[in-house]
């Protein structure tokens, strides 16, 4: 929850400002706060009892989420390295 909490607030303090982060911390923001609704979801279909195949499906997508959170974070150093490398 704190990070949600600073990633959030970091975001919204550089909206008009160019931050070195943004994209890293997008995928940070993307991938908690998916992952958090797929859990809640996952516990009430456990605690109703609805269906035993949800958790497969459940698993699948929190790994989707992984690498589309990875694909950000790739992103983000590619800006931030290529970048250092052009200043030199």
């Amino acid at each position: 929850m704190p990070l949600i909490v600073y990633s959030s607030m970091h975001l919204y303090n550089n909206l008009g400002e160019k931050s070195d982060f943004y994209y890293g911390n997008i995928g940070l923001l993307f991938y908690l706060f998916t992952s958090t609704f797929i859990f809640l979801i996952y516990r009430l279909y456990v605690v109703l009892d609805i269906d035993d195949k949800i958790g497969d499906v459940m698993t699948i997508i929190n790994i989707t989420l992984q690498y589309i959170k990875f694909g950000f974070f790739f992103y983000q150093w590619k800006l931030i390295y290529f970048n250092k490398n052009e200043l030199n």
